[in-house]
């Protein structure tokens, strides 16, 4: 049997609330769909798979937009899936012959929501748009100055409009002014989504908490005094290292010999989690992806024969403080005393640790597929995202966040 590997990809809404997830599943030999198995077969594996791990871990609760090709389309009865559950994504490569377009007004008539995939412009679905709740624009493919026209035409047959690859905060800004409802793209997989020109002064006690903890130069003592000075946040830290995670032979009481067992490093890592997770006081997209970027870079070292997984656990995780603090990542760096070398990883991608975060992003936008990654096969890689993908939802549940 061919192995799947599955990426899942938030959709927002206009507030920057997370409306869905797009679960991404390709053949993981090449981290892409590259046709060992044609376009049915791939659907049963998505829809088998999904139901395996359990939509609602794998979507936190949100619809899952999931591609529907021909077949599913002219034999609707063969999609086992709860409304309620799922988005159905028409290909723009299917043939929309009578067969099609009854399947079509049959699943809406199930109760599904509808959505036409990658449209860009022309007449050639005008027959399906009644049908259809929800078109995605791909506006990669559409000249920026053609978006208005397209957009009106399509708000005309009353469909809600979703654009997707968007990958520039000026382009996010100029579909939501067009009237957008969703958005999807890489942009918000990368730290942009929020600016600000200062640290909000409640923010500012938290980097310097991160910082200390990450300072190169800082001493078990340090830390020790660090997070035993917060009470909530040593017996988080206590209730981890006690928890079977770390899978110690007996219970330790104190945060010094926490340090001892598992080392500073894994410790520094664990706290600086905490003390993010604590910034937030309701669950957030932009924590789980932080979360599941730093797990990736972590996999990916370790895989990689690397000896830091560690350091690249905390690159990963950093990489999204700008998006965490709504504040330019370059201005929360200017606070930390962070080594040359995880500096030079997070603005530039530059060296060993850099080259790893860069592979995380392009796993996590499915680009990776031509992208040598430490010599790493890409059928691990993706199993490494899908590990990952788990290993976020169990964290958050530890953490009290989902």
């Amino acid at each position: 049997m061919t192995p799947f590997f599955l990426a899942r990809q938030p959709i927002f809404d206009r507030k920057l609330q997370m409306h869905a997830y797009e679960l991404l599943f390709r053949d993981s030999r090449v981290n892409s769909n590259r046709g060992a198995l044609d376009d049915a077969a791939t659907t049963a594996q998505v829809i088998r798979n999904a139901a395996e791990v359990g939509f609602d871990r794998l979507t936190r609760g949100h619809p899952a937009y999931i591609n529907l090709p021909q077949r599913f389309l002219e034999e609707p009865e063969l999609i086992p899936l709860d409304p309620e559950q799922a988005v159905l994504e028409v290909l723009e490569t299917v043939d929309l012959n009578e067969r099609c377009i009854d399947g079509i007004r049959r699943l809406r008539e199930r109760g599904f929501t509808i959505a036409l995939d990658d449209f860009t412009s022309g007449d050639a679905f005008d027959a399906i748009l009644p049908l259809v709740d929800i078109v995605k624009l791909d506006v990669l493919a559409l000249p920026a100055d053609a978006w208005a026209g397209e957009i009106e035409r399509l708000r005309a047959h009353g469909c809600r409009l979703l654009a997707e690859k968007v990958e520039t905060r000026e382009a996010f800004e100029t579909l939501r002014g067009l009237g957008v409802d969703y958005f999807q793209g890489f942009f918000f997989a990368r730290p942009r989504v929020y600016r600000g020109r200062q640290l909000p002064p409640g923010r500012v006690t938290l980097v310097q908490a991160l910082a200390g903890l990450n300072d190169p130069d800082s001493t078990v003592d340090d830390i020790h005094e660090l997070v035993s000075r917060d009470v909530a946040l040593a017996v988080k830290a206590l209730t981890y290292v006690n928890s079977a995670a770390c899978g110690l032979s007996r219970r330790v009481d104190s945060i010094r010999e926490a340090i001892v067992y598992l080392g500073r490093d894994r410790i520094r890592r664990w706290v600086s989690l905490f003390v993010l997770a604590s910034a937030e006081s309701e669950p957030d997209e932009r924590m789980t992806l932080a979360l599941q970027r730093a797990k990736l870079c972590e996999l990916i070292a370790a895989r990689g024969g690397r000896q830091d997984p560690d350091a690249c656990f905390t690159v990963g995780l950093f990489s999204m403080l700008d998006t965490l603090l709504d504040t330019p990542l370059a201005e929360v760096l200017q606070q930390m005393n962070l080594s040359a070398d995880m500096r030079a990883a997070l603005l530039a991608h530059a060296g060993g640790t850099g080259a790893v975060l860069g592979c995380a992003r392009r796993l996590e936008s499915g680009d990776s597929a031509e992208v040598d990654c430490l010599g790493i096969d890409s059928g691990d890689l993706g199993l490494l995202l899908a590990e990952a993908v788990c290993w976020t939802d169990e964290v958050l549940r530890e953490l009290g966040l989902d």
